[in-house]
């Protein structure tokens, strides 16, 4: 009797064995690569971009002795400079001096491609056609590029790497067209926004120079429509088997999904997604690839990019990483008017995981239904002197228009043109009519 009793009891143990050994397997956290493309299969809801199609620069500046014009993404002729940038070949990279505008433009005619934030090397190499036997670039990253005409009977154009960050120039030579630049674009420079340079005094390694417009500018005013992005579409692609995901609802009334270790929520009536998985690893990687490229495959292995996103910033910190692409209108960045950021998408990673995700949930029209009005915005001097009014001048770090998102109801949203200053990582618009006893985080 106790041999049957002992028998049946090993049978119990080794079945409860076997079902703890399932339950662990099955529910494992799912904590894949974030670089890792295959993951889920992507559900399509915008197009798979190629890299150098999200990281672009957002001004191209004209230098002609004394004389600075500039043109933004707006501008055909901005867009097909870039192009022809790209298609070009850098070759004989040295490193040439420390930062030192007055020597890097000597007065000649050149041409200045600004980025809104610094571009790692690794990622400039992936866009951009350096010679075969060329060393890898020995700069972490790239802020700005200039291209500069020694004059006379030189045949090709000096290209110049900046990096405010290091202090440091890389100096090469490109077979970008030289007759091209000087005809179609120094010498067409009366046809393009007046700028003066404006020193920043933040006290950075390197101080950087911003263009701002000698006069004042205008910008239309544009209303659009907008379509809804099922979320539920999100559930495959963010969840490893989403027939485990459950729905609750928070105290604010929006919803959210869980796995148990995963959470998505959907915030803002419906038009933010946040995502977050919980990170165990600390473990990384000094082969894994940058945070901006690996956020990039992020979001187009998970349903592609909707809208107009542009490479906008990002962090490194000690176990985490982030990018944030921002969604761009008739070639300006957009800001939300107030309240939580909802025109960005942005990917943080921890440990080599991705740890956060958060995005729209609305994709734009492709026409405005409203774009008969226009503003105008203050000229540079004038911006620069509210600008100091409202903030700490040591701390600004860059000034630039952009537009204001404001949802007019559950799918028309509103762009108004704004000046901007960026602060501590932080971008706030200018109040003309403003004091700085007033002045409010935007």
């Amino acid at each position: 009797m106790k041999e049957r009793i002992k028998s049946w009891t090993l049978t119990v143990l080794v079945g409860l064995s076997v079902f703890l050994t399932w339950q662990l397997w099955t529910f494992q956290p799912n904590l894949a690569p974030l670089n890792e493309a295959s993951i889920a299969t992507s559900e399509e809801l915008g197009e798979e971009l190629q890299l150098e199609e999200v990281v672009e620069p957002d001004q191209l500046i004209l230098h002609d002795g004394d004389s600075h014009a500039s043109l933004n993404a707006t501008d055909a002729l901005f867009s097909r400079f870039y192009e022809d940038l790209l298609d070009s070949r850098f070759e004989n990279i040295t490193l040439n001096q420390e930062v030192n505008e007055n020597d890097i433009y000597e007065g000649q005619r050149s041409a200045e491609i600004i980025y809104p934030t610094p571009v790692p090397d690794e990622i400039m190499e992936q866009m951009l056609r350096f010679e075969e036997d060329s060393p890898n670039l020995s700069m972490d990253s790239i802020d700005r590029i200039v291209l500069q005409d020694q004059g006379g009977d030189t045949d090709t154009l000096i290209v110049k790497f900046i990096s405010h960050e290091e202090s440091f120039v890389l100096e090469g030579e490109t077979n970008f067209s030289l007759s091209a630049f000087r005809e179609e674009y120094v010498l067409q420079m009366d046809d393009y926004t007046s700028v003066f340079p404006y020193q920043l005094n933040n006290n950075a390694s390197t101080s950087e120079v911003l263009y701002l417009p000698t006069e004042a500018v205008t910008y239309n005013t544009l209303s659009d429509t907008s379509t809804e992005i099922d979320y539920n579409k999100f559930l495959n692609l963010l969840f490893s088997d989403s027939d485990y995901v459950e729905q609750y609802r928070q105290d604010n009334q929006n919803a959210s999904f869980t796995d148990g270790n995963q959470m998505m929520s959907i915030e803002e009536n419906g038009s933010y997604l946040t995502y977050v998985n919980p990170v165990y690893s600390e473990n990384t990687s000094s082969s894994q690839s940058h945070v901006i490229g690996a956020a990039f495959d992020f979001v187009n292995s998970r349903g592609g990019w909707t809208d107009d996103y542009r490479l906008y910033d990002w962090h490194r910190q000690t176990q985490e990483e982030s990018a944030t692409y921002r969604m761009m209108v008739a070639g300006l960045p957009v800001f939300t008017a107030g309240g939580p950021e909802i025109s960005s998408i942005n990917v943080t990673r921890s440990g080599g995981q991705v740890s956060e995700y958060s995005r729209p949930l609305f994709q734009l029209d492709d026409s405005p239904i409203d774009a008969r009005g226009s503003m105008e915005l203050a000229s540079g001097e004038e911006v620069v002197e509210y600008a100091e009014e409202q903030f700490d001048p040591s701390l600004i770090e860059d000034i630039k228009p952009g537009y204001q998102l404001e949802k007019t109801d559950s799918l028309v949203f509103r762009f108004e043109p704004s000046w901007y200053v960026k602060q501590d990582g932080a971008w706030y618009p200018i109040d003309p009519e403003e004091t700085p006893d007033t002045q409010e985080e935007g």
